[in-house]
């Protein structure tokens, strides 16, 4: 619901047998006593109105474009750099670098080039065992914009490369 109603709404279901509801029911109301009721019951009311379908329509339609956009500008920087495939859900695009290198020695070069990502080694077990994976936000960049900040990320990486190289 963060994402669709109200950020920060943190609401979810659970489907389970009934033999390990119990067990599961005493595990949650350890971890945080309560969840907001008040937040649920707004939640419930929302969920099953026309209004709501029509602004998951809405955002679909919205996160479309920019995924869509963002996967354009992807083929045009990072073709020759990583492999990915196009993500059906979420906000986010996994990409693979073809020559593996550390992202998070990235980040900083990245940032002074007013462009941000995330490095993907942290979200594995082992991440120096990982190497090479960048995860990438459509969501929030205005597709006009997103073109130029794909360019300087691919310059970051191609240096990097280059310079591992030497």
């Amino acid at each position: 619901m963060s994402k669709t109603l109200l950020p920060g709404l943190r609401i979810g279901y659970l489907i389970a047998s009934p033999d390990l509801f119990p067990h599961l029911l005493k595990l949650k109301q350890s971890a945080d006593l309560h969840t907001n009721r008040i937040g649920q019951w707004q939640a419930l009311q929302w969920i099953g109105t026309e209004k709501y379908q029509q602004h998951l329509s809405e955002l679909r339609g919205f996160y479309r474009e920019r995924r869509d956009a963002f996967q354009s500008a992807l083929e045009t920087h990072f073709s020759d750099l990583a492999d990915w495939s196009m993500p059906q859900g979420g906000l986010f695009f996994w990409l693979t670098l073809k020559q593996p290198l550390d992202t998070r020695t990235l980040l900083s070069e990245a940032l002074a080039n007013d462009v941000a990502f995330m490095p993907g080694e942290p979200f594995f077990p082992e991440p120096d065992k990982n190497l090479g994976h960048l995860r990438l936000n459509f969501s929030h960049i205005d597709p006009a914009r997103l073109d130029e900040g794909l360019k300087r990320l691919a310059v970051v990486v191609r240096q990097a490369q280059i310079d591992k190289a030497a």
